[in-house]
């Protein structure tokens, strides 16, 4: 009885011996080039380039799918199932590796031999140039909430916490396409209206963009009719700028979302002392359901409306 056992156990480390024998390593390389990412994935065998399938994801993602489970490798590091490549996140789970790219808009798959390899080329959008943009203009992202305020709550999420994670990333997305983001908040800190404004007409930003969940499932966008150093009748650029944003959300939030969006004036002391055109926008209670999916749209909906914006300032400017 005993010999059979042992003989059990044998087979079984060998199977398992098998298995990770069986795991084979994938290299990858990565290069930045003046409009598009190229990743190169290099394999011990001809399998990686015949097998396996390439797809971009209507979110500007590309999922590849493997025949098998492999190692990946870059930089003589292995990617953990949750990782990046030089700020890229990159998501793996069994067969399936998921590069997180930001505005693609097109790829070009090439497979080679000798070595066996797969080219991935992914075209994104043409980035703001930091030489197209003044070195003065900042976007301002304020998280609404804070601290001991935890704002709207389902369950255990809290709106304080949701519209700070979604801050970071927004800021994250649009540094990393050239445009200058600051956080009125980075962490769970108490910070009254007194000093949100006291930070807002310090940093002087081109706009200024405070981020909060609805009660409702709708997105909601709030300007001030006011502006306390701004005479109500006078057109001034900020109120000009002010409605061009909104509009462009309004325009973006109809091409991707489902929900409805409305807008309001209110007289909020934020909005109404701030020195630069600022609005307040509220996004659907179901964000605090805390789906990846759908909050990655939400903080895609707001990095491509303030590029869009700033590409556009001039136009605002001129009127």
């Amino acid at each position: 009885m005993i010999k059979k056992i042992l003989i059990l156990l044998f087979l079984v480390f060998l199977s398992y011996a098998d298995a990770e024998v069986d795991v084979q390593k994938i290299t990858i390389k990565f290069g930045k080039h003046k409009d598009f990412y190229r990743f190169v994935f290099i394999g011990e065998n001809a399998e990686i380039t015949s097998t396996i399938k390439v797809n971009l994801q209507s979110d500007g993602a590309i999922k590849i799918v493997f025949s098998k489970n492999f190692d990946f490798e870059f930089e003589g590091k292995s990617l953990s199932e949750i990782d990046n490549i030089r700020g890229i996140k990159i998501e793996k789970k069994e067969q399936i590796l998921v590069i997180k790219t930001l505005d693609v808009k097109n790829i070009k798959v090439s497979k080679y031999e000798n070595p066996s390899r797969l080219v991935v080329d992914a075209f994104f959008e043409e980035i703001i140039k930091e030489d197209k943009l003044s070195k003065n203009i900042v976007v301002l992202i304020d998280a609404g909430h804070g601290g001991n305020d935890k704002g709207l709550l389902i369950k255990e999420n809290s709106e304080k916490d949701l519209t700070l994670l979604l801050s970071k990333e927004i800021a994250v997305k649009l540094t990393q396409k050239g445009i200058k983001a600051s956080l009125i908040r980075a962490s769970d800190d108490n910070v009254t209206i007194e000093n949100r404004i006291k930070v807002e007409n310090q940093i002087a930003p081109y706009l200024s963009i405070s981020i909060h969940v609805s009660s409702q499932d709708n997105f909601k966008i709030y300007t001030s009719p006011v502006k306390k150093n701004i005479p109500k009748d006078d057109p001034s650029k900020i109120y000009m700028s002010e409605d061009a944003l909104s509009k462009l959300f309004i325009k973006k939030i109809g091409e991707i979302f489902s929900e409805p969006v409305y807008m309001e004036k209110l007289p909020v002391t934020f909005l109404k002392e701030a020195l630069s055109p600022a609005l307040a926008i509220e996004i659907p209670k179901r964000s605090l359901l805390l789906d990846d999916k759908y909050n990655n749209k939400i903080i895609d909906l707001f990095v491509q409306v303030i590029g869009e914006f700033l590409k556009n300032r001039g136009k605002v400017d001129k009127n």
